[in-house]
C-alpha cells in the first residue's frame, strides 16, 4: 500500500486530492504525479489539486538541505509546472513553508497559483473561488 493516497475530491473530476503519511517515498511521488499528469492530459479543462499533508509529512532521505532532495523536488516542481491548475497545500509545517520560499525566490512564478490553508475545506474553498465552482459538498 503506498503512504500517497489519490482521491476524486468532487463528482465533477475538477479536483484531486492527494493525501500524504508519514513514510512516503520520491518514487511514490513520482508515480503520483505521473498518474495526475496522466489524467490531466486526458481532460481538456483545468484540474485543481489538494495535497494534504497534516498527518505529518518529512522529507525522505531526511533532510530538506541535501542536493539530492533539491534535485527531486526541482524534477517535481517542473512536473507540475507544464499546464498545472492550483493546488491547496492543507497543513504544512513551517519547514515546508520555508522550502517554497525558497523556490519562490529562485522564480517568482513557480508558486503563483499554490495556497497555503490549516483545513480541507478551507483548500475546497480557496480552489472553488480560484476556479469559480462550488466547494465539494456544497452547492451553488
Amino acid at each position: 500500500m503506498s503512504n500517497i493516497e489519490l482521491y476524486w475530491d468532487n463528482d465533477q473530476q475538477t479536483v484531486m486530492l492527494c493525501t500524504f503519511a508519514k513514510g512516503w517515498t520520491w518514487a511514490e511521488m513520482f508515480e503520483t504525479l505521473d498518474t495526475i499528469k496522466k489524467v490531466t492530459d486526458q481532460r481538456d479543462y483545468e484540474i485543481g489539486a489538494i495535497v494534504d499533508v497534516s498527518r505529518g509529512i518529512s522529507v525522505p532521505g531526511g533532510s530538506v538541505f541535501s542536493a539530492d532532495t533539491r534535485e527531486k523536488a526541482k524534477k517535481m516542481l517542473a512536473m507540475g509546472a507544464d499546464g498545472k491548475g492550483p493546488i491547496a497545500i492543507v497543513g504544512a509545517g513551517g519547514m515546508i513553508k520555508a522550502v517554497a520560499r525558497g523556490f519562490e525566490m529562485l522564480d517568482r512564478t513557480a508558486l503563483q497559483d499554490v495556497y497555503f490553508v490549516d483545513t480541507l475545506n478551507a483548500a475546497r474553498r480557496a480552489l472553488a473561488e480560484r476556479m469559480q465552482t462550488a466547494p465539494a459538498g456544497e452547492t451553488a
